[in-house]
């Protein structure tokens, strides 16, 4: 079965369980199945949206979840932040589907406009008439604040020989720092380093991947700097109107230098 004919074949069956059920008003589908970028890897973002009055406790979440296939495993979303998320794996085929659930009036509120999969009361296209649609956009300043702290962090890692921690903390620069910039530089959604592989140019690349070390201080030290000189490229390029710490700058960069010349 191709992936399409898996996604309309989830679709289909979870259409006519939801009309079924009268907790719910309307369900969307989010992510990549707005613009159908929906790919064999992809998996299914799902809205289910109820009226005000109306829970659900995470048993009821995997209770309706199992309604609509052979569910493997569900569990919510609290470690992103998430507790009306159900995060589901289904078998025959393997399948991954985030299952949210919402109470309308918190649809307001929303980074996107889902596609319409079912609406009982047709109240949707009026909600995305009134409200609009907004991504979380970046701090710059608040970014700023932090990043040379940051710097002097891994630096302090980097010198103990803590190279895990030190790896492991430039994936965080990529992940919410670099990456949101990046995706910024290409007017698209901050979204963490999700897809920079395709959107990227080829120096832009390049020199992204310069950011990913090996377990050895040269190549780890190698990244942090090359970090930082994304970072400051990508911040005078997007944004003019922040403070920067010059002197913090400085004295970080200063810092890291002379475990080079230390080591």
């Amino acid at each position: 079965m191709s992936a399409m004919n898996i996604f309309e074949t989830y679709l289909e069956n979870f259409v006519t369980i939801v009309k079924a059920d009268t907790r719910f008003i309307a369900a969307c589908l989010a992510g990549s199945g707005i613009t159908d970028e929906l790919d064999k890897y992809s998996d299914l973002d799902i809205v289910l949206i109820t009226e005000n009055h109306v829970t659900f406790q995470p048993a009821e979440m995997k209770q309706f979840a199992n309604q609509i296939g052979d569910l493997l495993v569900g569990f919510t979303g609290e470690h992103v932040g998430e507790s009306r998320l159900l995060i589901c794996l289904y078998n025959s085929p393997l399948l991954h589907v985030d299952l949210k659930f919402i109470q309308i009036q918190d649809f307001n509120h929303r980074v996107e406009n889902p596609k319409i999969l079912f609406d009982r009361n047709n109240q949707i296209p009026a909600i995305y008439t009134n409200t609009n649609a907004i991504w979380p956009s970046l701090n710059f300043q608040w970014i700023e604040d932090r990043f040379w702290v940051w710097i002097h962090y891994v630096a302090t890692k980097l010198g103990r020989g803590e190279f895990f921690e030190s790896i492991d903390f430039l994936a965080f620069l990529r992940g919410n720092v670099l990456g949101p910039m990046f995706h910024l530089k290409y007017e698209k959604n901050p979204r963490g380093v999700r897809k920079l592989d395709f959107i990227l140019s080829k120096s832009d690349l390049e020199s992204f991947k310069a950011t990913l070390p090996i377990y050895e201080f040269d190549s780890i030290f190698n990244s942090v700097l090359t970090s930082i000189q994304l970072y400051c490229e990508l911040r005078d390029l997007l944004v003019s109107n922040i403070l920067k710490h010059e002197i913090a700058k400085k004295e970080s960069i200063k810092y890291l230098k002379n475990l080079k010349l230390n080591s």
